[in-house]
């Protein structure tokens, strides 16, 4: 009998012990945000995506570099920010290849968590505007990327909407 009453009690607690592991697990549950980019660069190039944060400036420690290999086919471009960076602004540098004359983007999507800004179908253009090194080709149907004043950086900024759309996607 006193076995029984032992045992009982054992499983009661290690039921009750693991229902409160998983439930801290749940709680912890990573804070991703995520900006994909999917285009094309015809030459091997280095993205660098920057992210201003609250109080912040635009440096190179708020920043991810991805490498982009050369294709001529769409590529999508995965950049997670560290964990816990919540950014109030975004901005794209096409890269710092200076023989990269023309590039393509289809789209800028920015994901926190399970929540979605989609640039899809030219919808990234109202989110981003393009700096003097950055122009529309329309023979090309891109983007033609120049060396100004023997300067190069050529990138995309973040407007006033998509400061907006981050805000909301805090809430």
């Amino acid at each position: 009998m006193k076995l029984k009453v032992i045992s009982t009690c054992f499983l009661i607690a290690l039921l009750i012990s693991s229902c409160g592991k998983k439930e801290e697990n749940q709680t912890k549950k990573k804070d991703l945000f995520t900006v994909t980019i999917e285009g094309i660069f015809a030459k091997n190039d280095k993205l660098q995506v920057f992210y201003l944060v609250e109080g912040g400036e635009w440096k190179d420690e708020n920043s991810v570099f991805r490498s982009v290999y050369a294709s001529s086919e769409m590529q999508k471009i995965v950049i997670n920010f560290p964990e816990k960076v919540f950014p109030e602004n975004i901005r794209v540098d096409l890269g710092y290849n200076t023989t990269q004359q023309n590039v393509t983007i289809k789209n800028i999507s920015i994901q926190h968590n399970s929540k979605v800004i989609n640039g899809d179908f030219d919808a990234y253009k109202k989110y981003f505007y393009t700096n003097e090194f950055v122009t529309w080709d329309p023979n090309y149907y891109g983007y033609k990327l120049s060396v100004i004043n023997n300067q190069y950086d050529p990138f995309l900024m973040g407007s006033n909407e998509l400061k907006d759309e981050l805000q909301r996607l805090k809430y």
